[in-house]
C-alpha cells in the first residue's frame, strides 16, 4: 500500500512541476497563488467566525531599549492564546511588525535560541509578537502537577490531540494556523504597529505554521519560514 500511494505521489509531484515550469509572468504566479490557496483552505476545513479577542495585558517586563507586554487574547471563545508583545522604546511613529511561530521546545518562544531571534528583531526596530502554540509554553494540555511539567514532550503534545482531530475529520493544522491569523488581528488592534508592514517567520514546526499562515492571510505581506522546508519528494523516498 506504501509503494502503490507513493507511486501516485510521484505522478503527481511530476506533474506538479510541469506545472510550475510553465509559470514566466507575474500574472501566472498570481494564478497559481490563488489556487494553491483555495486547494489548502479545502484541505484545512472551515475556520471558525471571528469573534471578540478578549486581549488583556498581564503584566510588562521592562528591559534596556524594550519592553515586553505579557498578553492573553482568545482565538476563538474559551480558547486562550498566550504570548508576549516585544517593543522597542525609540519609535517613529507606527513601526513594523513581525509575528514569531516557535518551534517544538517546551518553553516556547522563551527558549534562548527563540529569544536571540526575537531581540535581534526587536534592536532592529521592529514590534515582535510572539505566541506559544497550543501544547507549549503556557498551553501545556498534559500538565502533571505533580512533576511541574507536561507529562509529554512538546511533539507528543501536538500528536495526542492531532489524533483526535483526525477521528473527529477535522485537521489540527486549522487551529495552528488560526492563531497566527488572530495574532494579526491582535497586532492590527495596536496602535503602534503599521498595518502595511507586518510579516512572520519561525523555526522548525514554527517554520512550518508561518508557512501555512501566510499562504491563507494576505495581511501577511513577507514571510520567513526558518529550517523546515524540504521536497515532499525527498520525504517519500526517506
Amino acid at each position: 500500500m506504501y509503494k502503490t500511494s507513493c507511486s501516485l505521489a510521484f505522478q503527481q509531484l511530476k506533474e506538479r512541476k510541469e506545472v510550475i515550469a510553465q509559470l514566466h509572468t507575474e500574472s501566472d504566479y498570481l494564478k497559481r497563488q490563488e489556487t494553491v490557496k483555495d486547494k489548502l483552505l479545502k484541505l484545512i476545513g472551515p475556520f471558525p467566525e471571528k469573534t471578540p479577542l478578549n486581549a488583556r495585558v498581564t503584566g510588562v517586563i521592562r528591559k534596556p531599549g524594550y519592553r515586553v507586554e505579557k498578553v492573553i487574547f482568545e482565538s476563538v471563545p474559551g480558547y486562550y492564546v498566550t504570548a508576549a508583545l516585544f517593543l522597542p522604546e525609540k519609535r517613529k511613529g507606527k513601526a513594523p511588525a513581525v509575528i514569531y511561530a516557535s518551534g517544538h521546545t517546551e518553553n516556547g518562544f522563551r527558549s534562548e535560541t527563540y529569544q536571540h531571534i526575537i531581540i535581534n528583531l526587536v534592536k532592529k526596530g521592529f514590534i515582535v509578537l510572539a505566541f506559544d502554540p497550543v501544547g507549549q509554553g503556557e498551553r501545556l494540555q498534559y500538565y502533571d502537577e505533580r512533576e511541574g511539567k507536561s507529562r509529554f514532550g512538546p511533539t507528543t503534545e501536538h500528536s495526542y490531540p492531532g489524533a483526535q482531530c483526525y477521528i473527529s475529520g477535522y485537521s489540527p493544522t486549522k487551529y495552528f494556523i488560526w492563531d497566527g491569523i488572530r495574532s494579526v488581528d491582535y497586532l492590527l488592534s495596536r496602535n503602534e504597529v503599521d498595518p502595511e508592514r507586518i510579516g512572520m517567520t519561525g523555526r522548525s514546526g514554527g517554520g512550518t505554521q508561518t508557512a501555512f499562515t501566510a499562504a491563507v492571510d494576505d495581511r501577511i505581506l513577507a514571510a520567513a519560514p526558518e529550517c523546515f522546508i524540504t521536497s515532499m519528494e525527498y520525504v517519500l523516498k526517506s
